[in-house]
This record gives C-alpha cells, structure tokens and sequence, in this order.
C-alpha cells in the first residue's frame, strides 16, 4: 500500500506524525485529497476540519483555523494556526462562541470578522459531536 508521511503542527505543538494513505482538507479553491504520489502542492488553508487516514485505515480529525498544506516527495506537513481534536474542544464554550458570533453578525459596528468567528465555532461543535 502506498505510503506518505504526514506531520501536523500548530503554532505551539506537534498534533501528529505518522504514516498515512490519504489527507483531506479545504483550501480557498475547494475540497482536496492528497494521496501518496500527488502532485506537488502548497495551499492555504480555509478555517475547516482536516483529516488523516492512516495506513489501518482509521481516520484522525482536527479542527484547522486557518494554515498551510505543503506536499511534496511523499511528505505532507500541515501547519495551522490552531489546530483541536474532538476531544479537546469544550462544547459549552463553542456554543457561546457560536451565539456571540451570530451577535456579531447583526451588528453593523463591529469591527471584527464575524464570519470567521461563526465558522470557528461551527467546526468546533461538528467535530465534537454537539
């Protein structure tokens, strides 16, 4: 079975090394598979989940907000600004993120992107089963 190694990192941790079969994640351009052989890559990485199928077979998940996706010779790194597994992510705190984000969303004064902060919160309580 073809092969490639994949290491995922955040700003202050590594979440993963290992081998894989394939990686899925969401650039700006859409949905992407990367399988071992892939052409060579580097995108940016839109606030999403990315998931690792490991060799057995089982598949690994993160909550991604935003980063990069480099591939090349058998070798896929992910570097995310924040990246959680389900299991990290505290859902009542989601959800409160969630609802501010949808305050956010009706006031013409704020100054922040409230579209990121949804999305974020989206994810988040998604991927943790909420």
């Amino acid at each position: 079975m073809a092969q490639m190694q994949v290491l995922v990192v955040s700003a202050t941790r590594e979440l993963y090394r290992g081998d894989a079969s394939a990686v899925f994640a969401r650039s700006p351009e859409g949905e992407i598979g990367i399988l071992p052989g892939h052409q060579p890559a580097l995108l940016a990485l839109e606030i999403s989940s990315v998931r690792v199928q490991e060799t057995d077979g089982d598949i690994i998940t993160w909550a991604v907000h935003a980063g990069f996706l480099e591939y090349r010779d058998d070798q896929l790194t992910v570097l995310a600004d924040v990246a959680e597994r389900p299991e990290e992510i505290d859902v009542s705190r989601a959800e409160a993120a969630l609802d501010r984000a949808r305050q956010h969303l009706e006031d013409p004064n704020y100054e922040g992107n409230a579209r990121a902060e949804l999305r974020r919160a989206e994810i988040r309580l998604r991927l943790a089963g909420a």
